[in-house]
């Protein structure tokens, strides 16, 4: 019938048990070379290339690429999802990813202006947008349903190790294109082990009959309620989770005072320190709650629970000054941010409104994301000069119980 969309989805192939670390490995590594650099490595050849205007120009560079990267995930999702070859829908932008990626990451090192390596830095975003919305439709395309919990928790264990990926190379080497070529040739190495576990995803999508009262941008849009409630969801919580944790090293220099307390250490020692808290925390709170949802196929009460358990530790940088206080809002909002990547990410799939578009709406979670990770930091900074921290900490707080009560909005899902 003219009009009417067939579904070309089944059943989800058989996977190995490969698939599992090398989703994880090529998320990491993904992501890595997205938040990494955005840390020192661009600051630096930006500071290098326009010292008396270095402000204006990492504003530039990093605001071109966000914006870029933001239009551009959805219409590579969508591409993604109408894409019919041989090998499947998710594995040619896979290879297309990394083929920009890997050039562009030998050339963005030698930026010589701000415009160069506003250039070079947005066509590096856009290959690795070429490889999100890929990535993570794999999961409903190839996992079946009983096990998405934990796949959903390989993304969860890559949004914790894929910081400390990238901070590590760029601590080992100094010299910017050091850093992106290997951070570069990790995502090379890490997307081909990969594609090697999807060998036996061939799906592709049916044709679409359209008739001439629906236009083209009604199939970029998902209609589901539930699903723009998950995307609110996300936005509130990644809003909520970057404002606690964008301006960390500030608040234990002029706060806490962790190098004043502790000799012979400085502030980074600190956040470091930190992290090595936090990531294990995220990544044991993933893995448990990803397995639980496997079991019981319930999704509320998990986040509900990550939600308070984030907003109890972001609160409490509002009340505490001591170290101790601290480790201990690391520790709660480890593991309330390790629940919750991998159970909002499962329920996100579960609620997926079409099956032949699922990376066009994967995408659309990821620039909930995208846009959370780029307001967060400009809402703390805005928090920080009207009431200073504690105001940073009790609006993360507010963010997350808000994002625990939208799911309870949400009607598909248990």
């Amino acid at each position: 019938m003219a009009g009417t969309m067939s579904n070309a989805i089944t059943s989800p192939p058989i996977i190995g048990r490969a698939y599992y670390p090398a989703l994880v490995a090529a998320s990491t590594s993904m992501w890595a070379i997205i938040l990494g650099p955005v840390l020192s490595t661009i600051p630096n050849q930006v500071d290098s290339i326009a010292p008396g205007n270095k402000v204006f120009g990492l504003a530039l560079v990093t605001g071109i690429a966000g914006i870029v990267g933001i239009v551009t995930n959805p219409l590579i999702g969508h591409l993604s999802d109408r894409t019919r070859t041989r090998f499947g829908r998710r594995i040619p932008w896979l290879l297309g990813g990394m083929a920009l990626i890997l050039p562009i990451s030998i050339i963005i090192g030698h930026s010589r202006s701000i415009l160069e390596l506003a250039l070079w830095w947005t066509l590096l975003q856009v290959g690795a947008n070429m490889l999100m919305a890929p990535t993570s439709a794999t999961i409903p395309d190839v996992v079946p349903e009983r096990h998405r919990g934990m796949a959903s928790a390989c993304l969860g264990i890559a949004a914790a190790a894929a910081p400390v990926l990238g901070t590590g190379v760029q601590t080992l080497v100094s010299s910017p294109s050091q850093v992106y070529m290997i951070l570069g040739g990790l995502i090379c190495i890490a997307q081909l082990c990969f594609i090697t576990t999807l060998r036996n995803d061939h799906t592709v999508p049916q044709a679409h009959y359209r008739t001439k009262k629906r236009m083209y941008w009604e199939h970029m849009i998902p209609r589901s309620k539930d699903f723009w409630l998950v995307c609110a969801h996300r936005i509130l919580f990644g809003l909520g989770q970057n404002m606690a944790l964008a301006y960390l090293f500030y608040y234990l220099q002029d706060v806490i005072h962790y190098a004043a307390q502790h000799p012979g250490r400085t502030t980074d020692d600190g956040v470091l320190l930190l992290t090595a808290i936090y990531a294990p925390c995220v990544i044991v709170a993933a893995i448990f709650a990803g397995s639980l949802t496997d079991r019981t196929g319930r999704f509320k009460w998990c986040l509900v629970t990550a939600t308070l358990a984030f907003a109890i530790g972001a609160v409490l940088g509002a009340v505490t000054g001591s170290w101790t206080g601290v480790t201990i809002l690391a520790i709660l909002t480890g593991l309330g941010y390790g629940t919750y990547a991998s159970t909002s990410m499962t329920m996100a799939i579960h609620l997926l409104p079409d099956s032949e578009r699922r990376a066009r709406d994967l995408s659309l979670i990821n620039v909930a994301d995208l846009s959370a990770i780029a307001l967060g930091p400009i809402a703390a900074a805005t928090s920080i000069s009207l009431s200073g921290y504690p105001a940073v900490f009790i609006t993360s707080g507010i963010l997350t119980i808000a994002s625990g009560a939208i799911i309870t909005a949400i009607k598909k899902a248990h």
